[in-house]
């Protein structure tokens, strides 16, 4: 004798467990495939990597880096883990707010260079050089400095490198570059200042031409 209510039973039984299996299916691929948010790399191991692949690549050339090997340096290894537009905005200051969308372009290609100009100064003699990690400071609950040095193989005073960061949808960003303690957006903002007093921010653009190009 069959009885319909014991079926039906069974069956809303069956079809829940298939739709719990699916729920946890779901779930664990989730976690497997990394669908829930991670937390952010923190930002002396983020500094730490991107420094210690810039002295390795230094130690495999001969001499000076080339601007070419450095472009490619910041593009792969540095610019992925910059807040390179605050940056820029912050070195130009309020002018940038009234400059065009070609403008902001150009500042910005031309901030890059004056970069990589910089990193190539700082890093051109470092053949065989190690990476100290010194400190982390918290200044906020969004921003931290990371203090460090590199020590070159031949002794003497070693490069304070320090960097700012940000956090900025859950990762860090490099909003800041401290060189043997001059930071560069304070700097080139104060540079920056008089030019565009001046010159306007076409005038800037074109300064910014000259000091980066090539000779």
């Amino acid at each position: 004798m069959h009885h319909p209510h014991r079926r039906s039973l069974l069956a809303l039984l069956c079809e829940r467990a298939h739709l719990w299996a699916a729920v946890l299916s779901a779930t664990l691929a989730l976690v497997l495939t990394g669908g829930y948010a991670t937390a952010a790399t923190p930002p002396e191991t983020l500094v730490a990597d991107m420094t210690e692949q810039v002295l390795a690549k230094t130690a495999q050339s001969q001499g000076s880096l080339d601007v070419s090997t450095m472009q490619d340096l910041v593009e792969t290894v540095i610019m992925p883990n910059v807040d390179f537009r605050g940056m820029t905005a912050r070195a130009v200051g309020p002018r940038w707010r009234s400059a065009n969308d070609a403008q902001k372009k150009q500042l910005m290609a031309g901030f890059e260079a004056l970069l990589i100009k910089t990193y190539a100064g700082a890093f051109s003699q470092t053949g065989g050089a190690k990476f100290r990690l010194k400190s982390t400071v918290a200044l906020d609950a969004t921003t931290s400095e990371v203090r460090s040095e590199v020590a070159l193989r031949g002794g003497g005073d070693p490069v304070v490198l320090n960097y700012r960061l940000s956090l900025q949808d859950d990762a860090w960003r490099v909003s800041d570059v401290s060189v043997m303690g001059v930071w560069l957006v304070p700097t080139y903002q104060s540079q920056f200042a008089q030019v565009l007093q001046n010159s306007g921010v076409d005038g800037l653009i074109q300064v910014l031409a000259e000091k980066t190009r090539v000779h």
